[in-house]
């Protein structure tokens, strides 16, 4: 089993190194519910010790359709359970590549390794006319694979990340220098019509 893994990884790296061109391409948002830019799970890239935040950004013209909408829950693939996990929303007045106003924050316990989990916001945020960012936040002590990701390719705003280290924010594909590109499998659920 191990060696299997290991050969579906080497493939999946291979795939993410091939198509590392920008899609920007608009995804349509499934049952009218789930808001997301990822496929199913392949794996979890490896992200190095310290401070990470993985995150998916919606532009405020892509939440025309669902304004007055309530974002009610979030689904996130875990493949390693981290010791701290935060759920952060964020949103944005204008236009930036870095989420600005704090609008929910919740510690996440109880996740399950190797599963999609859900959490459930204690209370849900109407969708208006600015940006959203959905976003995991997470503290490593060494290399781990954390949050789960689809084969790719990446969609413009389905690979932000934040890293302590280097203290900005930026698209994974960019911070690896264009050799993985995925999008973090993080989803917003909105309430029903």
């Amino acid at each position: 089993m191990f060696e299997i893994r290991n050969y579906v990884f080497l493939v999946i790296t291979a795939v993410c190194t091939l198509s590392c061109e920008e899609e920007t391409i608009e995804v349509p948002l499934e049952d009218e519910r789930l808001i997301h830019y990822d496929g199913v799970n392949v794996s979890a890239p490896q992200i190095l010790e310290g401070l990470h935040e993985s995150s998916i950004r919606f532009e405020s013209r892509h939440l025309l359709p669902y304004q007055g909408r309530i974002l009610e829950s979030v689904q996130f693939y875990i493949s390693h359970v981290p010791n701290d996990l935060t759920l952060r929303i964020y949103k944005n007045e204008r236009s930036s590549n870095e989420p600005q106003t704090l609008l929910y924050e919740a510690l996440i316990t109880g996740s399950r390794a190797s599963s999609w989990n859900t959490y459930d916001l204690t209370e849900g945020l109407m969708i208006d006319d600015s940006e959203l960012w959905i976003s995991l936040r997470y503290t490593l002590a060494e290399t781990q694979r954390v949050i789960g990701c689809d084969a790719g390719p990446a969609f413009v705003n389905g690979d932000w990340e934040y890293s302590g280290f280097e203290d900005n924010w930026s698209n994974f594909r960019t911070r690896t220098n264009n050799q993985i590109s995925i999008n973090w499998n993080i989803r917003g659920v909105l309430s029903a019509l």
